[in-house]
């Protein structure tokens, strides 16, 4: 997947983000990083370095291509090392991943430049997956979506991978396990077979291995360490033949 984050801009900056690539927004795609919140005067200008490094060190994990628009004002300079060391972390961490970049700005109210450069960076067009789509191999009855408290969600995995709000709203159903706190997991697998023929599961975050006697009890399981692994996987049976 490729991914441009655009940090440290001011507002008109994403406005014109919301004009032109909203749906990449929705999708993760583009992801923006606000400035600073503190409350002094003039307004502080610098990056939110915390928030940057909490979305890039999640998102790059399934990323192949990354740009980072990043906006330096005069006497911030800092702020592209601090950026560097993120960026250095979150790439070793990923070997498949193609291509980085860290573009910076001296103007953080360029809008022409920052859409030119996600321009030039060439994002792919967003194919919205539906609830018909989900019904020619789901007929009926919801898909149990089940992950960890403290990574990202399946569902949200299912907006950056394309699916539109109403098929996710419609065809799937949520449940979210506190890290730690699940040692009837397999219990609560048996009970929810019951009304659920098929599964996400992403056991990312310590959750418990699923057990293949408990799986069995699925008509379709789909499993993954990550939301955004097993989300691929369901998005490949579902899209299959397309």
């Amino acid at each position: 997947m490729k991914i441009a984050f655009v940090a440290g801009f001011f507002n008109p900056v994403k406005e014109a983000l919301d004009e032109v690539y909203s749906g990449h927004l929705k999708n993760g795609a583009v992801v923006w990083i606000p400035q600073e919140e503190v409350n002094t005067l003039p307004p502080p200008r610098a990056v939110n370095l915390r928030e940057f490094a909490s979305q890039f060190l999640d998102r790059i994990q399934n990323a192949e291509s990354v740009l980072i628009l990043l906006a330096i004002p005069t006497g911030q300079e800092w702020v592209e090392s601090s950026i560097w060391q993120i960026v250095e972390r979150g790439v070793n961490n990923n070997p498949d991943l193609s291509f980085f970049d860290v573009l910076p700005f001296r103007d953080a109210s360029d809008r022409a430049g920052v859409l030119g450069a996600i321009k030039t960076f060439v994002l792919p067009i967003i194919a919205t997956i539906g609830p018909e789509k989900i019904r020619a191999r789901v007929a009926q009855g919801k898909i149990l979506c089940v992950s960890c408290d403290t990574k990202t969600r399946i569902f949200e995995s299912l907006r950056r991978a394309g699916f539109a709000d109403e098929a996710i709203e419609s065809c799937f159903e949520e449940e979210i396990v506190k890290s730690g706190k699940n040692s009837n997991l397999m219990d609560l697998f048996t009970e929810r077979s019951k009304q659920y023929q098929h599964i996400l599961y992403a056991w990312d975050g310590g959750l418990r291995y699923f057990h293949p006697k408990v799986k069995k009890k699925f008509s379709k399981p789909f499993e993954a360490r990550t939301a955004a692994k097993v989300v691929e996987r369901f998005k490949e049976w579902i899209t299959e033949g397309d």
